[in-house]
Parts: structure tokens; sequence; C-alpha cells
């Protein structure tokens, strides 16, 4: 869904949009596969991931801006991952106006506890594949745990030496040869072992402020944590995400994605605009009142779709993949004033915004339109990079 359903604020805003994103968007990295060690596992990374039926876990979120926690929120969760299906309780209010948020994947519902009101939200768009598996495998692989068939090994030390396959082949570099992927250590998240690997940009990459570092169940593969920092117009900023009390295919009766709010709660359905689907920007340019947008994307991206909303709100969207990585530019006749602290650098001269999370998003107000540039898969420079192209076209 693309930027179709207007917010209450920025946060909330960014939040809806991603709603229908599963968890996704670790950074493409190059490096050599090791192989010095027998298969650890008889299932290759993929496989392990995708075996994981249910997961139930206590979730905690941290923001960080040079140093300073900023914001925290904690939560249980009970998720099928791969899918929308979703069942989040926050304990702490947090930045989350939403105390719960339920999601059966095609319907969505937040519950405002001050309120006593639900907002119901009708899922729509075509569907997602979740594209983290493959990603988590090109990851163990480039950080040489790997062998050919994706298969774990028994990791070695830090930091990994380039070498050749056993089969005479050369290690192949990333998608974009622009990041490396390391081996740290064996540790614990909770009482679970994982896998910790580090992503950083190569020597020769501009954005020398990115820093990644995953924790990876041994077992399953799940990102039991990941950490994020990245700079910013002179700010340093950092996201951790951590599942502790974490249970793999636990029993879920499929009311748990349900909604179950008491009878004297408000029901509040948000109007969902109506969105066309086209093949080419140019049909989507010939039927829309509204110009469509004309990005300078990485060459490797092609369009898949084209979207024209209309409603409560008008926009039109444009969508990109490549390879499992996905990027998606949409302009839409809504906008707000962000406030002071959440300028993070400018489009054009105007202000804009960028939140960092399993989809990068980058926003900015033009006249009467507001522009998003989101990228999964996609290194922040880039992303700013296409939104830079954009920048304020008149008209």
């Amino acid at each position: 869904m693309i930027d179709d359903v207007p917010p209450r604020s920025r946060r909330t805003f960014v939040v809806l949009l991603l709603l229908t994103v599963a968890l996704s968007a670790f950074v493409w990295a190059s490096g050599a596969a090791v192989i010095d060690n027998e298969p650890q596992v008889s299932a290759n990374v993929s496989e392990r991931y995708h075996s994981v039926d249910t997961l139930t876990a206590t979730r905690s979120v941290v923001v960080r801006t040079n140093g300073t926690a900023a914001t925290r929120s904690v939560a249980d969760v009970t998720l099928v991952p791969g899918t929308d299906r979703e069942r989040v309780r926050f304990r702490r209010a947090g930045s989350n106006r939403y105390e719960r948020r339920v999601s059966n994947g095609s319907v969505l519902w937040l519950y405002d506890r001050d309120r006593q009101a639900v907002t119901v939200v009708n899922l729509t768009g075509p569907p997602t594949r979740s594209v983290l598996p493959g990603r988590l495998q090109r990851l163990v692989a480039e950080a040489g745990l790997t062998d050919p068939s994706g298969r774990p090994q028994q990791p070695g030390v830090a930091p990994l030496p380039v070498v050749p396959r056993r089969d005479g082949a050369q290690p192949t570099p990333g998608a974009t040869g622009e990041y490396t992927v390391e081996y740290v250590e064996t540790t614990s998240v909770d009482d679970r072992e994982a896998y910790v690997l580090s992503v950083t940009p190569t020597a020769n990459h501009t954005d020398e402020g990115y820093r990644q570092r995953l924790w990876l169940d041994t077992e399953r593969f799940y990102p039991l944590r990941t950490q994020t920092a990245w700079t910013a117009d002179g700010t340093r900023r950092s996201v951790t995400t951590t599942y502790t009390n974490v249970t793999f295919d636990a029993s879920v009766p499929a009311a748990a994605f349900r909604p179950d709010f008491g009878p004297g709660t408000t029901l509040e359905r948000l109007e969902t605009p109506d969105t066309e689907w086209y093949r080419s920007a140019a049909r989507l340019s010939a039927r829309s009142s509204i110009a469509v947008p004309e990005p300078s994307v990485p060459s490797e991206f092609t369009l898949t779709y084209a979207t024209r909303t209309t409603g409560r709100v008008e926009g039109v969207g444009l969508r990109y993949a490549t390879e499992g990585r996905r990027l998606t530019v949409a302009k839409y006749n809504f906008t707000y004033a962000p406030d002071g602290d959440e300028r993070d650098l400018t489009i054009d001269g105007r202000p804009a915004t960028l939140d960092r999370g399993p989809t990068t998003s980058l926003s900015w107000a033009c006249d009467r339109y507001r522009y998003t540039v989101r990228g999964t898969g996609i290194e922040t420079e880039r992303l700013i990079a296409v939104g830079q192209s954009i920048g304020c076209p008149a008209g």
C-alpha cells in the first residue's frame, strides 16, 4: 500500500504506511565465504527461518540521539514471520499512541486506550513476500559461515580473510560491493545463543558513519537483536531492537489475531482510498492529474508497477525492485509541518525527515504535496540520492 492513509502525526503516519511490510531491510553486503569446517546444521539459513511458524517474545526498541536514549518502547508480541499477522501490546506508552495492535493479515485494529477507541484499517494492495530470509542467508554467507549451498558452518575468527572457495571459484562480491560483513562472536541474547555479524561500509564508501550489528539465533536464524547507527547533518542516531523471552512455534490460537476489545469501545473505520494499478509510469501519467515524479534510481532497479490513489488523499506512487530489494516513491496532496527535532536533513532546501527501521523512509513537503521515498535493503545515502533527484519540482 503506497502512502494512502492520512496520519494524525508524522510518526504515526510512517508506522501505518509500513504495517503491510514484513520485517525486512538488512543491508546487502560484500565479502567472502571461508570454507573451513563441516556444516553445523542440515538445512540452509532461509529454510531455517521459514521453519518458524510463530514467535512470541518481549520486544524492546530504543532510539538514541548522540548517545542519549530519546525514546523507548517495550511490547509483548505474537508474530507469524513473513506475514502481516501480529498481536502487539505495549507495556509502556513511549512514543506509541496505540496500546494494542492486532492484525489478521487483511485487517488491522489499533486500540487507543485513552480514548477507548479502536481504529480499523483495511490492509490493501498487491501481496508482498518477505525478502528477509534471502537477505539473512546472503549476510551469513558473506560473513563466511555457510558453504555454497547456504548451510551454516562453525564460525571462525573475525576479521575473516578473503580466500578462494574449496571448489576453486573466487568469492562472489556483494550486490553493491560497498559493504563488508564480518562474523564477530557467538554470544547470548537473553537465554538464546546467537551469531553476531557486523556490517560496515568499505573504505571507498561515502556513508562511513553507517554501522549495523545483527544477533542471529543460531538455530532458526531469526534476528534476536539488530542495532543500526548512522550520522545525518552532524547528529548521531541509532535504533536497537531486541527480542527476549523468545519462544518459537508456540501454540497460538487463531483468536490471537482477532480483536478482543470491550463492548464499550468505539470503532472508527479509517477511510481507505481507491487505488488503481498500472504497469508503467507513462500510463499512470496519462490517467493522473498529479504530475508523476521522475526519480533517478540505481540502474539495477526496474519499475514493477505504478499506482494512482483517489479519495480523501490523492496521490501517485512508483514501485521498483531488484533481487529482493525494494524502492518506492510516493507523492500525495497531504502536507504538515514537522517538529523542529524531526528535521534530519534538507531536500532542495526543504526540511526532510529520515526514519530508520526495517524499511528506511525519507519524506519532505514541496508546495502542496508531500514526497516519500522508502527503501528495503538500500543504503541510506543511495535513498537520499533518489530523494535529491526528485527535489521540489514545479507543479
